[in-house]
């Protein structure tokens, strides 16, 4: 890693958002997967994802938000509110397997037995999806709703 570089990711840990796009433009979608695999990036590498350009990062994200660790399975998810409150843009059509595999994942945690704080942040992020078709409105559980 270049000094340059290194000094994006450490800017990047404070989470601010300028800092986050920088890192995500110089590294891409796979270039912060890649380091996600490594502790002491993951955490940076997963808020970066959320600000992303496309949906690319669902599925990876997907995977994240329903492991077993809790802290990274939020910062996961709110990287994909993140993901589903920008602007739509053009995605690659070869992308959109990937996409369509996390959303059947999200769908798979906002469904599960998981624990209500999950649940509620994948909701959310799901109906904030569903006008890219990422799952039909009538497909994501009501039962914590607000009543």
């Amino acid at each position: 890693m270049t000094p340059a570089v290194a000094d994006l990711w450490a800017r990047a840990r404070d989470g601010e958002a300028d800092d986050l796009s920088r890192l995500a433009a110089r590294e891409g979608v796979d270039g912060l997967i890649e380091r996600a695999a490594l502790p002491a990036f993951r955490s940076t590498a997963l808020r970066a994802l959320g600000v992303s350009q496309d949906l690319t990062p669902l599925v990876f994200l997907a995977d994240v938000a329903d492991g077993d660790n809790d802290a990274e399975a939020l910062l996961a998810l709110d990287s994909i509110v993140e993901l589903a409150s920008a602007p739509r843009v053009s995605a690659d059509p070869a992308d959109t397997v990937e996409v369509r595999e996390g959303c059947d994942h999200l769908l798979a945690l906002a469904k599960s037995k998981r624990a209500s704080a999950r649940r509620v942040v994948a909701i959310r992020a799901l109906r904030m999806l569903v006008d890219r078709g990422c799952s039909k409105r009538e497909d994501i559980p009501g039962d914590l709703d607000a009543r």
